[in-house]
């Protein structure tokens, strides 16, 4: 009887964990995918903020302060062809048909192209056709 009981329970247990659903974690923006030229022709945005906060709100995410004292200038940086060029008050003076792709950059990404420090990260803009 004992050895039944044991076996009915294992199995009883087994179905409850193996139906449980798995937890999604949250997007992360890093995660979210470029954005490419089909995908920002087809926003009617004026500008390039407004295409990204339509397409991959995400993208303007960050983790918070990272220092009481030593705030960085921007939150988040906007770089092209390697360099920074500002924070993300530039995205909205340029049209969504002038850039060929977005990509969100880590802070080690930035680090990276640039050999700056962005705690935030960054977001690389890539113009063209």
């Amino acid at each position: 009887m004992s050895l039944r009981f044991v076996a009915v329970s294992l199995l009883l247990t087994t179905a409850c964990v193996a139906g449980r659903p798995a937890t999604t974690p949250s997007p992360s923006p890093y995660q979210s995918g470029e954005i490419g030229t089909a995908e920002l022709r087809r926003t009617d945005a004026g500008n390039l903020y407004d295409a990204i906060s339509r397409l991959r709100p995400t993208y303007f995410a960050t983790r918070g302060v990272t220092s009481f004292l030593n705030q960085p200038p921007q939150e988040i940086v906007v770089v092209v062809n390697r360099t920074i060029v500002g924070g993300i008050n530039e995205l909205h003076g340029i049209s969504p048909s002038a850039v060929r792709s977005v990509r969100r950059l880590s802070a080690a990404d930035v680090f990276h192209i640039t050999g700056r420090s962005a705690p935030s990260g960054g977001i690389e803009l890539v113009f063209g056709p």
